[in-house]
């Protein structure tokens, strides 16, 4: 985790689909029971959920801690600061503008919170050394895809887009050793991203997973995950775009590219510059 605020609540939802139904109780409990959570002893807890010490304890290993007390500062921590947000709310009437603006910060920062440099730099390796790179979404997920291959673009690697489903898999089939699937899904279920991903991994190619869900079908075999919040945990989730998070994440990784060799900052520069050229010509012509 960076050293932003845990996103415990976030933590906690990418993980869902890898719980038990005792385990889903309990995240259930601690999502809508913060205070309670932050108040009381594992055993208040395990007594108002109906379920034993043990059973929170490997809850709290599972979704990433070393045990309830490592789980309990975490967890108080982000209940501070949502609570500091909650008290700047209500020191302004908030109009729909600022609600959503919020919620989206809080995605941000979030997202920050579940994203390690470490899983960067090894995107990043992964993508330097690849002949052929795809990138694959489908609805907002393919708007995440053809940012990322249009950053690339610009820094020199050269990537494919794509989101037709035929069309994955065909480029899935042909793929080597040497070729990266980068697959974004919002759930890491969807049939044919999962379909996909699974025909690049027969070929062998290197595959890079970026969702909302860990432990969901993309994930499972992949050689990088890359799990954000999903955008259900803040507020105005049904105003929100689904992939303001996988956009930051494509941020993230050109900034790991251009920190790591000077050469792409260069490229970058000289990208820029031409399609300023370019947009000035035009102006002068029209």
């Amino acid at each position: 985790m960076s050293s932003q605020v845990p996103a415990v609540i976030a933590k906690i939802v990418s993980q869902t689909q890898k719980l038990t139904y005792g385990e889903n109780q309990i995240a259930n409990f601690v999502i809508h029971n913060p205070d309670f959570i932050t108040r009381n002893t594992i055993t208040s807890i395990a007594n108002e959920i109906g379920v034993s010490e043990t059973s929170i304890n490997r809850f709290c290993k599972k979704v990433g801690f070393k045990g309830f007390n490592d789980f309990k500062i975490a967890f108080a921590q982000d209940a501070f600061y949502r609570d500091m947000q909650a008290k700047k709310k209500e020191r302004r009437e908030i109009n729909p503008i600022d609600a959503l603006a919020l919620d989206y910060n809080e995605l941000i920062v979030n997202t920050s919170a579940l994203v390690t440099e470490e899983q960067l730099h090894r995107v990043v390796d992964i993508l330097k050394g690849a002949r052929r790179i795809y990138v694959i979404g489908l609805f907002d997920s393919y708007l995440a895809a053809i940012a990322l291959k249009n950053r690339l673009s610009i820094i020199g690697i050269m990537a494919e887009a794509l989101n037709d489903s035929r069309a994955m898999k065909i480029a899935a089939a042909q793929c080597g050793k040497e070729d990266v699937v980068v697959a974004f899904s919002r759930s890491g279920s969807t049939k044919e991203i999962v379909d996909t991903v699974a025909i690049a991994q027969v070929h062998q190619a290197k595959t890079i997973a970026i969702t909302c869900y860990d432990s969901s079908p993309i994930t499972e075999n992949a050689d990088v995950n890359i799990i954000v919040p999903d955008k259900i945990s803040v507020n105005n989730s049904a105003l929100m775009s689904n992939h303001i998070t996988f956009l930051f994440v494509v941020d993230l990784i050109m900034s790991i590219f251009i920190s790591s060799d000077k050469a792409y900052l260069k490229k970058k520069l000289d990208s820029e510059a031409v399609l300023a050229s370019d947009q000035a010509m035009t102006n002068y012509y029209l």
